[in-house]
């Protein structure tokens, strides 16, 4: 977390004023076994409350993954590969002020846990 917030990923959220809508999406970290020291935020889109979730209300658009053995066969092609780390790739898109409400979570203030919770 404390990457998503150095590189403004992610910021502090205004509060919301009376009957004012918003989502929260539940967060929880991911590991690799080998990488034990190294944790990564997921955000859960897929959470469902009363039968709702961000993922079913959002209009998706077409399939953009390159299919693995589509992919395998481009390196057969050439004599040259490339590969590029995607690192935050995903935290690094841009929301429209009107619908940051609806992709809020929750986490200690300043990155500290000694510190209350924040929008």
């Amino acid at each position: 977390m404390d990457n998503i917030l150095k590189k403004e990923h992610g910021e502090r959220a205004p509060d919301l004023n009376n009957g004012e809508e918003a989502w929260y999406l539940p967060l929880f970290g991911v590991y690799h076994p080998k990488k034990r020291d190294k944790t990564k935020v997921v955000f859960d889109s897929s959470a469902e409350f009363h039968g709702c979730s961000l993922n079913k209300v959002l209009t998706s658009g077409p399939n953009l993954t390159n299919h693995l053995l589509r992919v395998l066969l481009w390196f057969r092609k050439g004599t040259i590969a490339v590969v590029a780390d995607i690192e935050q790739m995903f935290y690094g898109f841009l929301v429209k002020p009107e619908h940051r409400d609806y992709l809020r979570f929750v986490w200690p203030k300043d990155n500290n846990l000694d510190n209350q919770l924040v929008d």
